[in-house]
This record gives C-alpha cells, sequence and structure tokens, in this order.
C-alpha cells in the first residue's frame, strides 16, 4: 500500500512530473526520479534520459569509471591509431610518448637517419591523434595540436639539414614548441569535456 507522505513528497518535490506518473511506475520504480528536461519517470541507474537524451548528472547518477592501466594505454592507442576524435588521459599520453622519445633518441644516437624517418612518418598521424585526444581531454580544441605537429616535422628536417646554424634554429625553435605542448598536455582531465560526456576514465 502506498505511503500518502510518499506521495505527498513527489508531489512538492515535482507537481507537474508527478501529474504524469502513473501508479504502475511508482510500484515500478519505488523512489522516482525524474528527467529534468522533459519531466519523464527515468531509472535512477539511468545516466541519460531515454526520451530526450537529456544527461541528469545533477540527479547524483555517476557513470561507472573504469581506472586506465598502461595496457589499457597500448589497446586505446592502436586502437585509436588513426582516431582523432574522443579523449586520452595523461597517463595513456605520456607512455606512448616516453617510449616514442626513447626510440627515436636511440636511433639518433646510432646515427640510424633512415630508420628514424620511416619510424616516424609510420608513428606521425597516430602521435597527433593521440594528441588530439589528449586536448579533448581537458576539453581544448584539438587546434593546439599544431604544436606537436610542428615539433615532430622539425625533428624530421633537421635529420636531413646538412647546416648546422640552420639545423640549431630549427631544433630550438622545435623544442619551444614541445614544452608549450607540454605544459598544456600537462593538465588533468576535465569532467566537463564535450569530448568526453560520459568521463568513463580516471585520470
Amino acid at each position: 500500500m502506498m505511503n500518502s507522505v510518499f506521495i505527498q513528497r513527489c508531489i512538492k518535490k515535482n507537481k507537474e512530473a508527478f501529474q504524469k506518473t502513473s501508479f504502475f511506475d511508482i510500484i515500478i520504480y519505488g523512489d522516482i526520479m525524474y528527467c529534468k528536461k522533459c519531466k519523464n519517470v527515468i531509472n535512477d541507474n539511468e545516466y541519460y534520459c531515454p526520451y530526450c537524451g537529456y544527461s541528469n548528472k545533477h540527479n547524483d547518477i555517476e557513470p561507472k569509471k573504469e581506472k586506465i592501466t598502461i595496457k589499457k594505454c597500448f589497446v586505446n592507442f592502436f586502437i585509436n591509431f588513426f582516431n582523432a576524435s574522443g579523449v586520452a588521459t595523461r597517463l595513456e599520453f605520456w607512455v606512448i610518448n616516453t617510449i616514442y622519445v626513447i626510440t627515436t633518441l636511440i636511433l639518433y644516437i646510432f646515427k640510424l637517419n633512415m630508420i628514424n624517418f620511416i619510424f616516424n612518418a609510420i608513428f606521425f598521424i597516430p602521435l597527433i591523434c593521440l594528441s588530439i585526444r589528449r586536448y579533448h581531454d581537458i576539453n581544448k580544441s584539438g587546434i593546439f595540436a599544431i604544436l606537436g605537429c610542428y615539433f615532430k616535422t622539425s625533428y624530421v628536417i633537421s635529420l636531413f639539414t646538412t647546416n648546422e646554424k640552420a639545423k640549431i634554429i630549427i631544433l630550438i625553435t622545435a623544442i619551444i614548441a614541445l614544452l608549450l605542448e607540454l605544459i598544456l598536455l600537462s593538465f588533468p582531465s576535465d569532467e566537463n569535456s564535450k569530448w568526453n560526456p560520459d568521463n568513463g576514465y580516471l585520470d
């Protein structure tokens, strides 16, 4: 039997929503939750309203979050090899780029310029896509990835530049661009990022 206090509370909380609610809904859902936008009854485990798609985040419904791991970083990177949409966490960005930098330095030290060029050519676009996803994660446009693009392009050009002064200038400007990008990408994930409405990963 329905509690009159419960009914009064429902009416007080949202009179318009209660008027649209049947007794069947109350029996099934118990402590009823309404979509703030369309006023329809929704399940307490529904993050988005099935009627209008509105995010009911203010109802304290938290989406299931998955903790990112080293293994998951590599899986995400290769699954999204040429994908610039979505987001990438700090851990994913740093793990992949650390491997990239170490490999590049080893090839540079041993003067394996052609292999270095091929390696950079293969991973050029995927690493730019990774940077774009990382910018999305901090709620910034992927256009900022032009900094990393400039660094990688300048580095490859410097491998085949014979003029030492020109090489130094190219490397200095490339390092400045790299530092600017690293500063930006050191920020934590933005839970309000429009590119990650589910906020599915812990950063």
